[in-house]
């Protein structure tokens, strides 16, 4: 499952990722970031944002999503390439 998290923190401060994300960083926006959750039965809170394919284009496409060494605005065919590998990744 693709969801949108915030990173956890330790007693020192650092972030780290929760439990429950198995891949996980990606497309951030503010404090919030996208990952795949663990599929081992461990728990996973219900208050995490679930993202679809659809759900995932749009956020890039919002977020103004660049890509290569001159960071251009990706295209909307650059869009899906990248979300389609990105959810392909643990299918």
């Amino acid at each position: 499952m693709i969801v949108e998290y915030k990173f956890h923190r330790n007693r020192q401060g650092n972030k780290f990722i929760p439990y429950f994300i198995k891949d996980g960083g990606y497309f951030k926006d503010g404090d919030k970031v996208v990952g795949h959750t663990v599929d081992d039965g461990s728990y996973i809170p219900e208050t995490l944002v679930v993202l679809d394919r659809a759900a995932l284009i749009t956020r890039l496409t919002n977020l103004g999503w660049t890509v290569g060494i001159d960071n251009r605005l990706a295209t909307a065919e650059e869009i899906e390439t990248v979300v389609d590998a990105f959810i392909s990744k643990y299918d």
